[in-house]
């Protein structure tokens, strides 16, 4: 009977041994990849107006807004506009000098 319950024991304090440091590690993991997010600044420009930027988690400049938004509501809400449509967006190649597809057609010179 002590050996069967030796074993039992030692087999369980083994694969304690093993699952709490499993955990340790799946919790900093986790920590570590919270810290490495990246950032949306909301900026109130000279002009009264709201604009973003977004860094990554070393703080390296992304992109941002051109354009200001009357309220920091109105930057929160094209914030998260620009998240929906990065999440589904595909890529396209144009050349700088070809017209957005929404962009009227151009008129030509007499």
């Amino acid at each position: 009977m002590k050996k069967p319950l030796g074993t039992l024991l030692w087999t369980a304090a083994m694969t304690m041994a093993l699952l709490v440091p499993g955990t340790a590690m799946t919790l900093a993991q986790a920590k570590k990849a919270a810290a490495k997010a990246g950032t949306i600044e909301l900026i109130e420009s000279k002009d009264g107006k709201f604009r973003f930027s977004i860094r990554d988690a070393e703080g390296k400049y992304l992109g941002g807004s051109a354009v200001g938004h009357a309220t920091e509501k109105e930057a929160k809400e094209a914030v998260e506009e620009m998240k929906k449509v990065l999440a589904t967006a595909t890529y396209v190649s144009k050349k700088s000098d070809e017209a957005p597809e929404d962009a009227a057609p151009k008129k030509k010179a007499k």
